[in-house]
């Protein structure tokens, strides 16, 4: 049967994958199941041009498919290049900021998956029975069928109430902890926030149970647990902000609540008023027994009696003076058949004892003297959440830091899997995972995980899949013209490493890089610190070349990709194959910028202006000291002009005096910044929040502003036929081009990424627009636009 895609265009709501029309294709079946969060959003005649974008951002192979069902189209995918696309997931939810807590559940054969963060609010999804026309994974195993939000036709009998893809309101601080469990038959949810309130819920109707105040404290953790006569509890683990210690008033404790009316059976304390961390829970022998993490102790106890079986204090876990407390996760798994429980302690080293280190040490659950075996992990990394399935541990190692703080490169994260083969990467997630749970999907593991961005995504965790490491990894595109007029592409990574391409075929002609400076620096040895947080290119007297910063101790770096030199010596440096520019401090700015001002080349670096050829400082702002996001040259009353980014503000300046001309206020959420002409009026575009505004920049104020549906991460205008294009990215992963000259009117989606768009380009090459596009996690595309 031929592919129809009547049922996806038609008007109404997104359908089922299993009420689409037609055979559909394992790969396009694919792409459905990652766009239909979206889908669902868009009206009919909006989804197919969305689902082509994801296709090919994440499922190429589909693209044939649809172009053989509907040959009329805006572009082709010219070439692709950098990471594979991300392993199967889906993003069931967003949070207005950081996600704190999940879980997932399962009931009546459907699992669900609760998410709570700083937002205040539990969204509760349902993920669909596998039943459907394909059940095909990338390496030939199942895949679960991971949707955003449930069929309703599945497994839900008629006259049933279901609201179990819902916004569950009611708490007034963050939410910080989730469990799902079963009271006589009865699924339960629940909920404990930041400001000590505990909530519970029916998951398949979203009606509200009891509601209790913490005395003192608030729930770090939250676990069903069954005892005596089969009767379940909810444990709750009472800790205190920033991992801090009780007041006079307070105690650090595990209450035992009765979770049909939220009254308290039992308390669980020890001899030190710790706060508690986490909670694990696990069988031993007939038992239910109870593991709870303090700082400096891990506790186990019998559920059922209260009696606690068992301390290990911090030097039992790790008998050395350098060690600075326990840290959650507690991890309860299995080795050779006997329970064991997973403690995490922070190791400080010398000699200023900042550095910090991880070291996951595994303790038998029946005797926690046993101290088994353990694992090590940089100050970056540690375990996030482990399991049990098939009789071994399944542990997730991700990027985390205690501070929150952001990464600038995609953050690592895999499903270790000892004893199954090959791991599980994970390095769609370019922000911190706060959160994660495995659970049960049709019969297969997943996995849910939230992030610092918002999101929560889950994934298919038991198909194999590795990245294919080429260093790239999202740092910025820019391009330039090789001396014999070709267009070429610069591709920015989060190793030491900037590849240049052919514009036109992807291929590979050139790199640069500090290694190849004959410097012996390893840039890569810090998150923050890498190379290529800043990349420009343009020609620098006749010669195509490219500036790029990050390395922290060599500022902003001039290149000549394309040379048999491959960088450009100092005076008083022929080996260093590399001009440094910066102050006596050798920073690295983000912003930087090629320009040319009456036939002069300029290089904007942060708050410098530099002549690339002579190696002079030529301006300096008055902005000196501030961090500058991004930079741009263009024109302002005929004069031309640098435009440079700090927070919620964007300067313009002359570009050889250093005078302050003015400023335009736009939202600090938000970026992309570049200047081009329409209608004989120069124009700047910035990203701001969901906007981009469009300022002239004669007149000082804001001309036209483009909607977005998320928050606006990179933008290019371009040129093409007496038009000025505009190209944005979001942080949804949504690549559009738009008419800059009538901001709403869309020209095409272009590319739908399952992580941030972190740079776009275009070019005119042989009379054919090409558009490019990065994602954070170092995938890079090329769309050739036919019809405009």
């Amino acid at each position: 049967m031929p592919l129809d895609l009547t049922s996806l265009t038609k008007a109404g709501p997104a359908p089922p994958h299993g009420a689409l029309g037609g055979a559909w294709p394992p790969a396009l079946l694919r792409a459905y199941r990652r766009a239909l969060p979206r889908l669902r959003a868009l009206p009919g005649p909006e989804r197919l041009e969305y689902l082509r974008a994801t296709a090919a951002a994440e499922e190429p192979e589909a693209l044939a498919a649809l172009d053989a069902a509907e040959p009329r189209r805006t572009w082709i995918l010219a070439w692709e290049t950098g990471e594979q696309p991300t392993a199967f997931h889906v993003c069931p939810a967003r949070h207005d900021g950081p996600v704190w807590a999940v879980a997932v559940g399962e009931y009546e054969g459907r699992t669900f998956v609760a998410s709570g963060g700083d937002d205040h609010v539990v969204r509760l999804r349902a993920v669909s029975d596998p039943s459907g026309p394909d059940s095909e994974g990338r390496s030939g195993q199942s895949a679960p069928h991971l949707e955003g939000h449930p069929d309703q036709s599945d497994a839900n009998p008629p006259n049933r109430p279901d609201q179990s893809d819902a916004d569950l309101e009611g708490h007034a601080a963050s939410v910080r902890a989730l469990a799902f469990g079963a009271v006589d038959g009865r699924p339960v949810l629940a909920g404990g926030d930041h400001g000590g309130t505990i909530r519970t819920w029916n998951p398949l109707t979203g009606a509200s149970g009891f509601t209790r105040d913490l005395t003192g404290g608030y729930p770090t953790a939250l676990a069903f647990v069954e005892a005596e006569g089969g009767r379940t509890l909810l444990a709750v683990a009472v800790g205190f902000h920033n991992r801090g210690y009780p007041e006079d008033d307070e105690d650090g404790r595990v209450d035992l609540l009765d979770p049909a009316t939220g009254e308290l059976v039992r308390e669980l304390r020890a001899e030190e008023r710790d706060a508690v961390l986490d909670l694990g829970v696990a069988k031993l022998g007939e038992r239910t027994v109870l593991a709870s993490l303090s700082p400096y102790e891990l506790h186990v106890w019998d559920v059922a009696t209260g009696e606690r079986l068992g301390t290990a204090e911090l030097d039992d876990v790790w008998p050395d003076m350098e060690q600075d407390g326990l840290t959650p996760p507690l991890l309860m798994g299995e080795w050779n058949g006997r329970p064991e429980v997973g403690v995490v302690a922070r190791i400080e080293h010398p000699p200023d004892y900042t550095a910090q280190s991880r070291e996951l040490v595994y303790l038998k659950l029946d005797n926690l003297r046993d101290r088994s075996r353990s694992r090590g992990f940089d100050r970056d990394q540690g375990p996030v959440a482990m399991t049990t399935h098939a009789g071994r541990n399944v542990m997730l190692v991700a990027n985390h830091t205690d501070t929150g703080k952001e990464w600038e490169r995609p953050a690592k994260a895999v499903i270790t899997r000892p004893g199954h083969g090959t791991d599980i990467d994970l390095d769609a997630d370019t922000r911190l995972i706060t959160t994660a749970a495995f659970g049960s999907l049709a019969g297969r593991l997943c996995l849910a995980t939230g992030g610092l961005d918002g999101t929560v995504q889950v994934w298919d965790a038991q198909t194999p899949h590795q990245h294919r490491r080429t260093g790239y990894g999202g740092s910025g595109l820019a391009l330039v013209s090789t001396a014999q007029g070709a267009p070429a592409l610069a591709v920015g990574t989060h190793s030491d490493t900037v590849l240049v391409v052919d514009a036109a075929n992807g291929e590979k002609i050139g790199s640069v890089g500090c290694r190849q400076s004959g410097r012996n620096h390893d840039c890569d040895i810090s998150p923050y610190d890498h190379c290529c947080r800043g990349l420009a290119a343009g020609n620098v007297a006749g010669r195509p070349s490219i500036a790029s910063s990050g390395c922290a101790a060599y500022g902003t770096m001039l290149w000549q990709p394309l040379s048999k030199i491959r960088g450009i010596a100092r005076k008083d440096d022929a080996e260093g194959g590399r001009v440094t520019f910066g102050g006596l401090d050798h920073s690295s700015p983000t912003a930087l910028a090629f320009g040319e001002v009456d036939g002069r080349a300029l290089l904007a670096a942060g708050a410098e202006v530099w002549d690339p050829v002579t190696h002079e400082c030529v301006a300096k702002l008055s902005r000196w000291g501030f961090a500058l996001s991004e930079s741009a040259f263009g024109r302002a009353d005929d004069q031309p002009v640098l435009a440079t980014r700090r927070d919620n503000e964007v300067d313009l300046w002359n570009p050889l005096t250093g005078r302050h001309i003015r400023t335009l206020g736009v939202d600090d959420a938000g970026a992309g910044l570049a200047m081009g002409r329409i209608a004989d009026h120069d124009v700047l575009a910035v990203g701001s929040g969901r906007y981009v505004h469009l300022w002239d920049t004669t007149a000082g104020e804001r001309r036209e502003w483009v909607p977005h549906t998320s928050t606006v991460t990179c933008l290019s205008l371009v040129g093409h036929d007496d038009r000025l294009l505009l190209v944005t990215g979001t942080e949804d992963g949504t690549m559009t081009l738009w008419d800059a000259a009538a901001p709403r009117h869309r020209v095409a989606v272009l590319g739908a990424f399952a992580r941030p768009v972190r740079s776009v380009a275009a070019a005119t090459i042989h009379g054919r627009l090409y558009v490019y596009g990065q994602s954070r996690y170092g995938r890079v595309l090329a769309w050739r636009v036919d019809a405009l």
